[in-house]
């Protein structure tokens, strides 16, 4: 595939060649997620990849403390806290507002349940960082649950002053059973979608897929499954891979080799064995299965492989 060359890419290779090589400069994604699966550490690692590449952060937090956010990106590996402390980083604190309590960050929402005030600190934080920037929003559930639906306008109003000033955004967001007209809405707002289901007939119940790219909806779309691991961010998931074959055939030899880590677990001294490895390679996570080799034992490989 050969990448456009104004496309910004993510850093996360999967996401990167579904987008066509990234987004586009300016341009607003939605990670929309189903509930209890997290869409947050894939905001926040495209959001550090592009720090790293010199970009500019805001990060506008309304459901805990900026510090919280500090410390679980660095024990994903992402630390940010350096780029916090030089000002290339900043928060929009809307958190500490309705605990009652002060912040002392640059910008700060005094009271989170008045859609006015939010959109005046947003605007004045993006207008602050300017262009090359990008800036996540986390999260526009709590958003709409604070101040209402008619939120959106001003979401709409942010996405449209991004896009003038080559602003970047990434918005976290979970589907909680919201009304058809305010889901709809919200798929409308955005550029490119992004979406990170459960399903439940997989054993890695995680996958990722991409809805919408460049404001055009995706007639064909790819289910990836995925797993988090700290550190170290997303992972393409391979959940099991069976390695079959005769006795004395080398599957324990094969899992070894291949694996950065294994196990062989052996009946009380009997030749009867299973091994199990895991691997990581290029962004690949992948679990490894040894079968046991006696003929007799052939009837269990399709609940081994299930």
């Amino acid at each position: 595939m050969h990448y456009v060359v104004t496309r910004v890419p993510t850093g996360i290779e999967i996401i990167d060649k579904m987008l066509g090589g990234g987004f586009e400069r300016g341009s607003s994604i939605l990670l929309r997620s189903s509930p209890f699966v997290d869409a947050t550490p894939v905001a926040q690692e495209i959001f550090y990849n592009r720090l790293t590449k010199g970009d500019k952060g805001l990060y506008v937090i309304n459901n805990r403390p900026p510090e919280t956010v500090l410390e679980e990106m660095k024990h994903y590996g992402w630390p940010v806290e350096p780029y916090w402390n030089k000002g290339f980083l900043s928060f929009v604190d809307a958190y500490s507002g309705i605990m009652g309590l002060g912040s002392s960050e640059e910008f700060s929402v005094k009271n989170p349940l008045d859609p006015q005030e939010v959109d005046e600190i947003v605007l004045k934080a993006l207008k602050a960082k300017g262009e090359g920037t990008i800036v996540l929003f986390d999260s526009l559930n709590t958003l709409i649950d604070q101040c209402g639906p008619r939120i959106l306008s001003n979401v709409e109003g942010w996405r449209r002053y991004c896009l003038a000033y080559d602003i970047s955004g990434i918005y976290i967001y979970t589907e909680w059973g919201y009304p058809d007209d305010v889901r709809s809405k919200i798929e409308h707002i955005f550029d490119t979608v992004i979406d990170l289901k459960a399903l439940k007939r997989i054993v890695a119940s995680e996958v990722l897929t991409v809805t919408k790219v460049d404001g055009k909806p995706l007639e064909k779309r790819r289910f990836t499954p995925f797993k988090y691991a700290k550190p170290g961010g997303l992972k393409v998931y391979v959940p099991k891979i069976l390695v079959t074959g005769p006795y004395h055939a080398g599957k324990t030899t094969i899992v070894h080799a291949l694996s950065s880590r294994a196990v062989s677990v052996q009946r009380m001294g009997t030749t009867i064995a299973l091994d199990f490895g895991h691997v990581e390679y290029k962004g690949f996570s992948v679990d490894l299965f040894g079968t046991v080799g006696q003929p007799r034992f052939d009837p269990i490989l399709d609940v081994l492989g299930g």
